[in-house]
């Protein structure tokens, strides 16, 4: 007759049992004076026990204390309940009332494991000195942040950057946080500077049972411990976790995909305080404490890795104050439970955000040995499925809802359709590298796009945005004036009631000194105070720049240089004929306030006066581009070619063209419209971003056909003025890192200022 393995029965168990049977238990396990805490997992053996395989008499199955030190998961652990007891204890010396049963039973007669590990809480660390590393320029996951709070400083880490989809901000740990509104520092270039403030979206705890729905958890709180950081200025951030690089996408967990798979898992995380840690998934919903009638769960406890996995790379597991915040990270699954490793040269998978640090526990390790330190987190899917936010893993990567993507991509694509006949040797050219410039339709559509990163490339359509803004862009690559290039508002009114688009109509006014004028008689509607420089916006003269260089290349013959700088062309086009992007109502209408109701934090039911129509720019240009990007590709098709007639000469007629364009842009959409349905519409983002179409779609197309017609012209324009014909040898395409080295050129189309620009146009010929 065949012996039933228990084990084996008990490798049905789900942790859906595990809770259960925990939950009915709990109190009969905490009543033990020796227990201090529970977990759920898979039992764990100690280390020296024999395998399966192993035969003999020499077979070691050890009955001395297990610890968390000398024990391991291995391929064929069983689910249990872990428990946690100060000491460990012969039966012969426990009465039968304090023995912790070695199994529990459900109602329905099912039987549920324990493994008892000795593991008694300590408060004191291991002493050595700490030195917290502060970055020189970007600051980004795996950095420190402080706060200043009764007279102390408070240090912890930044997990990651996270976004609603309109706002970028910091994630990080509620008790250094604060209250919404209090500032949050950092160290950069040696000086500690502000870099936000304290969202007033935050998460301290959460009743297990409303956390996850469905699941047993009496009187049980999970402890959350998130706080965000509303950041003051994107561009000195960088979306990279230190010593990590870019992330792979979140691990999405829920009550249907939390699974015991997750246990004896390798993570990693880089910690304000320890640098780069790794270590090892040791327990689910660690129960640690008990406070008021309630307890309190950590969803993961992590800790060292086995010392004798030789298979992995293992270094000493401390992790320290300061490591609050801690974003840790799935890492490839080397072996899975049967022991055999993956194909060789197959590439492993992205290091996966699964969890964020929010403290930790202080374990007796044994002996003489020191107390060992584990670490309690949370798991970041349902942290950002309750703060309604995504981690940002690189500034144009899992980004599809943003007018960068779908906008700046589709007008470059079709651009290519506007293009005649007239010169074969630049439709050629121009198709030839036409994914140096853009992507296809079927990557357009997915959103399946990557910024700098740990990418080397980035489409010329986006250099602007993501290689030549010192957001990501590499150590000497950054532009810090490249930002009013991209825009100009040209509906604001000075004291007579005059806009630029007004005073444009006459040609003379087309002058980089007019406009610095205009923009010293006008104030910031918002602030009161003077336009700041790099507020004063003057996207015409930038297209005059690129046009007068596209001439001198092609005339030189510099066919490279000529598809960098129509491919960046893109992107200004682009920006051009968006009329939230050349519109001082760009976020909402500064001059008319609503009240807003706080519905989070310490300030909860609390009013402020904000923007009427605050996010339309998101709200318009991202979500609703993002939600019909199929119909804007399909629109977009229907773009006119260009006419001889249309020819211009000079990067003059050029800035006068776009100017014209976006005249043409606000007859078609005027800005005030958008703000207004926007801000009036009560929905959820879905259907506000289906209202704005139903408003503005068939409109929003036409304006980008404006765009990607003007594009094709100005192409032409150049190549025909350079007499691209006889000079460009060749139509080939570039390779990637050609076209990366033309851009990352400090001398190749110069980022300047209003005040600098005119030195750098070629004159109107009179």
């Amino acid at each position: 007759m065949a012996i039933r393995r228990l084990d084996r029965e008990y490798d049905q168990l789900s942790l859906r049992d595990l809770l259960d049977a925990r939950d009915q238990y709990h109190v009969h396990l905490m009543r033990h004076p020796n227990v201090v805490a529970t977990a759920v997992g898979l039992y764990r053996i100690r280390s020296k026990d024999s395998w399966p395989s192993e035969r003999g008499s020499g077979k070691v199955h050890g009955t001395y204390a297990r610890t968390l030190a000398n024990s391991q998961v291995r391929y064929y652990s069983w689910p249990s309940i872990l428990v946690f007891v100060e000491q460990w204890v012969s039966k012969k010396d426990l009465e039968p009332g304090e023995i912790v049963p070695k199994t529990l039973y459900l109602p329905d007669g099912r039987r549920v494991p324990v493994c008892v590990i000795e593991a008694p809480k300590e408060e004191k660390n291991e002493k050595r000195p700490l030195t917290t590393v502060f970055p020189v320029n970007n600051i980004g996951g795996g950095w420190p942040v402080i706060s200043h709070n009764q007279g102390q400083s408070y240090a912890a880490t930044i997990a990651c950057l996270v976004s609603d989809g309109h706002t970028v901000y910091a994630l990080t740990n509620r008790h250094v946080a604060g209250e919404a509104g209090e500032i949050i520092y950092s160290r950069l270039g040696g000086k500690q500077e502000r870099i936000g403030v304290s969202s007033e979206k935050h998460l301290t705890r959460a009743l297990f049972t409303t956390h996850y729905p469905g699941w047993p958890g009496r009187d049980v709180y999970v402890n959350l411990d998130v706080g965000l950081i509303d950041i003051d200025n994107l561009d000195r951030w960088t979306a990279e976790i230190r010593d990590i690089g870019q992330m792979g996408k979140m691990v999405d967990l829920s009550v249907h995909t939390i699974s015991l798979a997750l246990i004896g898992r390798d993570v990693r995380g880089t910690g304000a305080a320890s640098g780069l840690m790794q270590g090892e998934i040791a327990a689910l919903f660690y129960r640690y404490k008990t406070n008021g009638g309630f307890e309190y769960v950590a969803d993961l406890l992590i800790g060292p890795r086995p010392a004798d996995d030789g298979d992995r790379n293992t270094v000493p597991f401390e992790t320290h104050p300061g490591d609050s915040g801690t974003l840790w990270l799935l890492e490839p699954d080397k072996n899975d439970r049967s022991g055999k490793s993956p194909s060789k040269g197959k590439k492993p998978p992205d290091y996966l955000p699964l969890a964020m640090q929010w403290g930790r526990n202080m374990l007796y390790s044994a002996g003489e040995a020191r107390p060992q330190s584990f670490v309690l987190a949370t798991l970041l899917s349902r942290v950002c499925a309750d703060l309604g936010v995504d981690p940002v893993r690189n500034w144009n990567l899992d980004q599809p809802d943003t007018w960068s993507a779908i906008g700046h991509f589709s007008i470059a694509s079709r651009a290519q359709v506007a293009l005649s006949n007239r010169s074969q040797k630049l439709v050629s050219l121009m198709n030839n590298n036409a994914e140096i410039i853009s992507h296809d339709d079927a990557a357009i559509l997915a959103g399946n796009f990557s910024g700098m990163g740990t990418a080397d490339f980035v489409a010329l359509a986006d250099v602007p945005d993501f290689y030549w803004k010192p957001r990501i862009a590499k150590q000497g690559f950054d532009r810090t004036y490249e930002g009013p290039n991209h825009f100009a508002d040209m509906d604001q009114p000075d004291a007579n009631g005059d806009t630029l688009l007004d005073l444009c109509r006459d040609p003379v006014f087309l002058d980089p000194r007019k406009w610095a004028n205009f923009y010293d008689s006008i104030v910031d509607l918002e602030s009161g105070e003077p336009i700041a420089e790099d507020r004063r916006g003057f996207l015409p003269f930038r297209v005059w720049q690129i046009f007068d260089a596209m001439v001198t290349f092609v005339a030189a013959g510099k066919g490279p240089e000529f598809v960098c700088a129509a491919g960046t062309l893109t992107h200004y086009i682009g920006d051009a004929c968006q009329p939230l992007h050349i519109s001082y109502l760009h976020d909402g209408d500064p001059s008319r306030r609503v009240e807003y109701t706080i519905t989070r934090g310490a300030r909860k039911g609390q009013t402020e006066m904000r923007r009427f129509g605050a996010g339309v720019h998101s709200g318009y240009e991202d979500a609703m581009i993002s939600a019909f990007r199929d119909k804007v590709l399909a629109g977009l098709m229907n773009t006119r070619k260009t006419e001889a007639a249309e020819m211009i000469t000079t990067g003059f007629e050029a800035a006068q063209l776009t100017v014209a364009m976006m005249r043409k842009t606000f007859t078609t959409i005027p800005p005030m419209a958008i703000v207004r349905e926007f801000g009036s519409f009560a929905g959820k983002p879905k259907e506000r971003a289906e209202h704005l179409w139903t408003k503005f779609g068939t409109k929003t197309i036409k304006n980008m056909q404006s765009g990607a017609h003007l594009l094709a012209v100005l192409w032409e324009s150049a190549w025909a003025v350079g007499d691209g014909d006889s000079h460009v040898s060749s139509t080939e395409a570039l390779t990637k890192e050609r076209a990366m080295r033309i851009c990352a050129d400090f001398n190749f189309i110069p980022s300047v200022t209003i005040s600098r620009i005119g030195a750098l146009l070629k004159p109107p010929v009179v």
